[in-house]
């Protein structure tokens, strides 16, 4: 293994031989300790080998969260298989440019998903190498069967740090999607900044998984689980349903779970008579990433949740874990994604490559330990519009403040550009969130004669509540003018 080189299947190992009759994962059918997990992940190292799969090469899947897609990911670490996590809302074409893209010469895919892959079966993917997880397989490999007959002793193939887990695919809005192959170093130096700086856990730990797992945010989650020993709730991620998770973390008494905001929000709107027929006590943190949270979700959670802590971190499939903002800054730093997480830097400069000043945006650069992006797969144009020197960006523009906090403005190509000013949509919807008859909004730019772009808000009532315009136009009077410059972040608003 040789110092240093520790790769993900490694901890898997290592944690079996700590803890090998612990539940390490479970759901609502089934649990499964370390060392059952352990020799499971085997058995998929050794089917993928006797398909004729070698390490190197690449497999891509497609599945909700399941104990099965836990056993593939962690059997490719340890066959040394490169992994394409395919997000299952993707459309047929989506998945054929992602497995032809990535190379992949298996493809392991849930019953569910079976109709969308039936055109690339032959065309792009050998009928051999289908792996159908479920009891409706359609003639291919039972992916079940298939491994059943595998041995459980793990494979003799030497890997390292340097080679790639997974290549993570960005969502492409509006050219393809960039691979980023990332590897184990990467995976374990990011760990690292997780327990350092974002939430806490130990092996008590009971985690909810409810992000889908072909995110960096869910595969990191569930790797720090393993690693440190606690147990992993999967919860099946086809449908978020927020009563559904108030029920789970009552009767599994989780203590630690990652979200978005949206899912807040609907918990936040379930009935109080529904919120209230919940314990929810166990739950000691809970992160928050994708997107800073309205104040008004913010204050809600915290009320709701009473006994947690608060993270909210922004990263991206290129650099991973990027900020933090803690706790304890959370009513101080409204809106803020918070300072660079330990053993990572970052910069934000213009477009000459110079630092801005604080007070106003730039793109935002960083550099350090964990960061996957060395290079796009396939793309070497794109990996050098991402970097000046060893820093890289994945192009969203932020604004520090003068104590050194980060606020995300806009991902570059989501700023409006309203009469040659840019205007941060985000700044505008944590605005109009306030009003109280707003359940849900969206600002978007449309195309606009005079302007170039007119700011548009798309709303969503609560039930019951009205709101005209000019209601939802009298609540930004005030605040909007000093918005529409972008640069006016640091307005302690409340």
């Amino acid at each position: 293994m040789g110092m240093g080189n520790w790769t993900v299947g490694d901890c898997l190992r290592m944690s079996a031989a700590r803890w090998p009759g612990k539940t390490i994962l479970k759901d609502h059918r089934r649990s499964v300790t370390y060392e059952q997990l352990d020799a499971r992940v085997n058995q998929v190292a050794n089917a993928l080998g006797q398909l004729g799969l070698q390490k190197g090469d690449t497999c891509a899947f497609m599945l909700y969260n399941c104990m099965e897609l836990i056993e593939v990911f962690y059997g490719l670490a340890r066959a040394g298989i490169v992994g394409v996590p395919i997000n299952f809302r993707n459309a047929s074409k989506e998945i054929e440019y992602l497995v032809r893209h990535s190379d992949s010469k298996a493809l392991v895919v849930g019953e569910e998903f079976l109709e969308r892959i039936t055109p690339l079966v032959g065309s792009c993917i050998d009928p051999d190498r289908v792996l159908v997880v479920g009891t409706e397989t359609a003639g291919r490999k039972s992916y079940h069967d298939y491994l059943s007959k595998a041995s459980d002793q793990a494979p003799s193939v030497h890997i390292d740090g340097d080679h790639v887990w997974y290549i993570g695919y960005t969502s492409g809005t509006t050219d393809n999607p960039k691979g980023v192959p990332t590897r184990h170093r990467a995976i374990l130096e990011n760990a690292t900044q997780w327990l350092v700086d974002y939430g806490r856990y130990g092996e008590d730990d009971r985690f909810m998984l409810v992000m889908p797992l072909f995110h960096a945010n869910a595969i990191m989650c569930s790797f720090l689980m393993i690693t440190v020993g606690g147990t992993l709730y999967l919860h099946h991620s086809g449908q978020f349903d927020a009563e559904e998770m108030l029920g789970i973390i009552d009767s599994e008494k989780i203590t630690i779970t990652s979200v978005v905001p949206t899912m807040l929000n609907l918990i936040l709107h379930l009935p109080s008579q529904v919120q209230d027929k919940f314990r929810r006590t166990s739950v000691h943190t809970i992160l928050v990433a994708s997107a800073p949270l309205w104040t008004t979700i913010k204050e809600g959670t915290l009320n709701y949740f009473s006994n947690t802590q608060l993270f909210e971190a922004y990263g991206s499939t290129e650099h991973q874990i990027v900020t933090v903002l803690k706790p304890k800054y959370q009513w101080e730093k409204i809106r803020s994604i918070g300072k660079a997480i330990t053993y990572k830097e970052v910069k934000l400069l213009d477009d000459n490559g110079d630092e801005v000043p604080a007070g106003q945006p730039g793109e935002l650069y960083a550099r350090g330990w964990g960061i996957p992006l060395r290079e796009y797969y396939k793309d070497p144009e794109g990996t050098a519009k991402a970097y000046r020197g060893d820093w890289s960006t994945v192009g969203d523009i932020a604004v520090m403040d003068a104590q050194g906090f980060f606020y995300l403005v806009d991902r570059k190509k989501d700023m409006i550009i309203s009469g040659g000013e840019n205007i941060s949509p985000s700044e505008i919807e944590n605005q109009i969130a306030k009003h109280p008859a707003v359940r849900e909004v969206a600002v978007i730019g449309q195309p606009d004669e005079k302007w170039g772009e007119a700011v548009t808000a798309v709303v969503a009532l609560r039930e019951g509540m009205e709101a005209s315009a000019e209601d939802i136009k009298a609540c930004c009077e005030g605040s909007l003018a000093r918005l529409v410059d972008g640069t006016g972040r640091d307005r302690g608003e409340h």
